[in-house]
């Protein structure tokens, strides 16, 4: 890709110019130079059909006169036209596609979801850059997804709140939704000046028809007119079916103009949408606008871990004194068992030597 302030060559996959270090964008002149590849390849490939036509080959009559005239070989190039504007685009919306679920890979998403600070920005937009660099996205630097997430962090930095980040991605959606409009404009044209093309070739060639026919008219011969009348008859049936051809040619031209455009249409809308729920779902709510939400979290994390780490040690040394109480209460319940004998023994003697001592109190008073 070449560099818009040095003019350096640089890879498809590079970021930032390789001489300047200047972001590497796609020049606004891009999409004339797809309009002119397609109008070229068109005019070749119209060329090279029509020196392999008038060939013996092809010997249908009807096909001969089908797209025999020049109106019928502008329509036959602007259908070709068409046809390579819809290819070129559908290599680019791969290639949109292609950075959309790079966006979506695990690591990345990974990544971008422990948070994105102010003063990270540079960085993860260098990271961003050098992971789609690794996945071999071509162009990724003018892709719509990548685009918008990058500007989104400029402004991040630039203005930190979450209600003016929310403006400009709806700012910056109108504005892909308006170019992707925008892209479809000669396509459009083309829809529409196909049939009109075939209309007036109809209209010139019964006109040119009766002219013919009308000059015959006035010089012809009143001796033979019957059979003059049948081949002056004859060409102008001729010449309505070569005009009816072209109505034909630009109707059947422009069918697959439109099932195709309208396709790849429908197929860039969806990803836009996509792109959309992606910003709205896994890029701003990992924004941290606030210019102390990195000191707040390195602050809380710093403290968890020494939390963490003074408990594992209060539980190492707790630990063991836990396991000598234990194994003292064992030792000390097995004693009290071994005694239990003992004092059932004496509590015993003691309850017989007061029973005697009550049946002699019990004789006494008896005395």
């Amino acid at each position: 890709m070449k560099c818009l302030k040095c003019g350096l060559s640089n890879q498809d996959t590079a970021a930032y110019c390789q001489n300047c270090k200047t972001y590497l964008a796609e020049t606004p002149s891009m999409e004339s130079l797809i309009t002119f590849k397609a109008l070229i390849l068109s005019l070749f490939l119209t060329g090279l059909f029509y020196l392999v036509f008038p060939m013996p080959i092809i010997q249908s009559k009807y096909l001969h006169q089908l797209f025999s005239g020049h109106i019928a070989e502008t329509i036959f190039a602007l259908v070709l036209w068409s046809l390579f504007l819809i290819f070129f685009k559908w290599i680019k919306l791969r290639q949109q596609h292609h950075a959309y679920e790079s966006f979506r890979n695990q690591k990345l998403h990974k990544s971008l979801s422990n948070g994105i600070y102010i003063k990270e920005v540079d960085e993860r937009i260098l990271e961003i850059s050098e992971f789609l660099q690794n996945q071999k996205v071509e162009k990724f630097q003018d892709s719509i997804i990548f685009r918008r997430v990058r500007r989104t962090l400029r402004h991040l930095k630039a203005i930190p709140k979450k209600e003016e980040i929310t403006s400009i991605l709806n700012y910056q959606a109108e504005i892909d939704h308006n170019r992707m409009q925008s892209g479809y404009a000669l396509l459009n044209v083309f829809i529409w000046a196909i049939p009109i093309l075939g209309f007036i070739g109809t209209v010139f060639g019964i006109g040119q028809s009766i002219g013919e026919f009308s000059d015959f008219i006035r010089s012809a011969n009143t001796k033979d007119l019957s059979v003059h009348m049948r081949s002056a008859l004859g060409g102008v049936t001729n010449g309505l079916s070569v005009a009816f051809s072209t109505t034909f040619i630009a109707l059947v031209g422009v069918v697959p103009i439109m099932m195709l455009s309208s396709s790849l249409r429908k197929k860039e809308d969806d990803l836009l949408i996509r792109i959309e729920e992606y910003c709205l779902e896994d890029l701003l709510p990992n924004l941290h606008v606030r210019q102390g939400d990195e000191r707040i979290d390195n602050y809380v994390n710093e403290h968890l871990e020494k939390m963490a780490e003074f408990s594992e040690n209060w539980r190492k040394q707790v630990t063991p004194v836990l396991e000598s109480v234990e194994q003292n209460s064992k030792s000390l319940a097995a004693q009290v068992e071994g005694l239990q004998p003992l004092f059932q023994k004496f509590g015993e003697t003691i309850i017989t030597s007061k029973e005697g001592e009550f049946s002699k109190k019990k004789i006494e008073e008896k005395k």
